[in-house]
């Protein structure tokens, strides 16, 4: 079996790591796979460093169709057996070279695609509605929760067509840590060590609800002054959140910027309280680093959240939006060691046992193989 990976190449946060954590054990396991991108970044540098073949198409531009008929005749000529895009860009040009392409097309939602785009008015009145077009065209869409699954039942999306597949975490191969000491000399300012630390990892954009995280922290520092508050991530939004936090004289919360790659595990060590804020997620592979880190959870019920996270057993859930419970729950927390550790512990285990890669991967492969099949009938 021979499978194309299509995504732009310019991707990060959840994306990024679930296709190159896939494509590493797909490799695992004899699977003749590879990434088709669009642009450099780094995201095809880490997957080069993984050993992973990466074929680079340029496209400057989004409307620069020029690019079509030579990503179709670099398919076609491959020899593969199926193509799996990942994101709007890949789903955008597959819908234009699918008379082209000689096998089957199948991609993943990542995210709501009604919100990829929230934000921006231009991108989001143009690309919004290409991308829910172009999906409507795939003859398999993989949904990374059940309530992913659902929402585009609800949206007119035939059920035979969507597939439910759980984001995975290595479990064995467990990346080293700095100590919490080494990480805070070199990524925080000095007022951030010997207290309680909450984290959120983030990108900057208003899905993510990263002010919610800020009001929440807000909320907290009102009541203590042995925590302080961190984040890490960039983006659009990054102006206006670090000017909310100027505008209240908030002291306690600290920006790190968009932290290295091999960083990240180091930042999740060094939480008492890993946060998610979001409005709207997937399977967030944010919660999954920090549960494998064993870190107390408080996050907002977006998306597949509520799948992964039972509420008052392997961490604390509140509505989204709503600050002020998610500040309650982080108070919560910061008030007990015990309960941070249990909940951290009980997280951990969930993880190991239900959203390993393996199974993420072994999952993959029999959808694979039955698009493949179905496709020659």
């Amino acid at each position: 079996m021979k499978v194309i990976h299509f995504i732009s190449g310019g991707d990060t946060g959840g994306a990024k790591t679930h296709v190159l954590s896939l494509l590493k054990n797909l490799l695992k396991m004899n699977t003749d796979v590879s990434l088709l991108c669009i642009m450099e970044g780094v995201f095809t540098e880490e997957a080069r460093e993984l050993g992973i073949p990466v074929k680079i198409i340029p496209q400057k531009k989004r409307y620069d169709i020029r690019v079509f008929k030579k990503i179709s005749r670099y398919i076609n000529e491959s020899g593969a057996d199926l193509v799996h895009c990942h994101g709007a860009r890949a789903n955008y040009i597959t819908m234009f070279i699918r008379h082209r392409v000689k096998i089957p097309m199948i991609t993943t939602l990542h995210s709501d695609y009604k919100l990829d785009f929230a934000g921006n008015f231009k991108k989001n009145l143009i690309y919004t509605p290409i991308n829910a077009f172009a999906l409507r065209k795939f003859s398999c869409i993989l949904t990374v929760t059940k309530a992913f699954r659902d929402m585009m039942e609800e949206r007119g999306f035939k059920a035979e067509r969507l597939k439910v597949i759980y984001n995975g975490i290595d479990m064995e191969d467990i990346p080293p840590v700095m100590s919490r000491a080494e990480f805070i000399e070199k990524y925080c300012p000095r007022e951030v060590g010997g207290k309680f630390i909450v984290g959120i990892a983030a990108r900057f954009q208003p899905v993510k609800g990263v002010d919610i995280f800020i009001k929440a922290a807000e909320q907290v520092l009102k009541k203590r002054n042995d925590t302080v508050f961190i984040i890490a991530g960039d983006g659009d939004d990054g102006d206006s959140l670090k000017g909310y936090v100027r505008e209240h004289n908030i002291e306690g919360i600290y920006f790190l910027g968009q932290l290295p790659s091999d960083i990240i595990d180091s930042f999740y060590n060094a939480l008492d309280v890993n946060v998610l804020s979001s409005y709207s997620e997937s399977f967030p592979y944010a919660l999954l680093e920090g549960g494998r880190r064993k870190k107390a959870t408080a996050s907002t019920l977006a998306g597949g959240v509520g799948e992964m996270i039972e509420n008052g057993k392997t961490g604390f859930l509140s509505p989204v939006g709503d600050f002020e419970s998610l500040g309650e729950n982080i108070d919560r927390l910061l008030e007990s060691r015990e309960l941070r550790d249990s909940l951290g512990e009980s997280f951990y285990n969930k993880i190991k046992k239900d959203f390993s890669l393996v199974s993420m991967a072994r999952r993959h492969i029999k959808i694979y193989s039955e698009v493949i099949e179905n496709e020659k009938t």
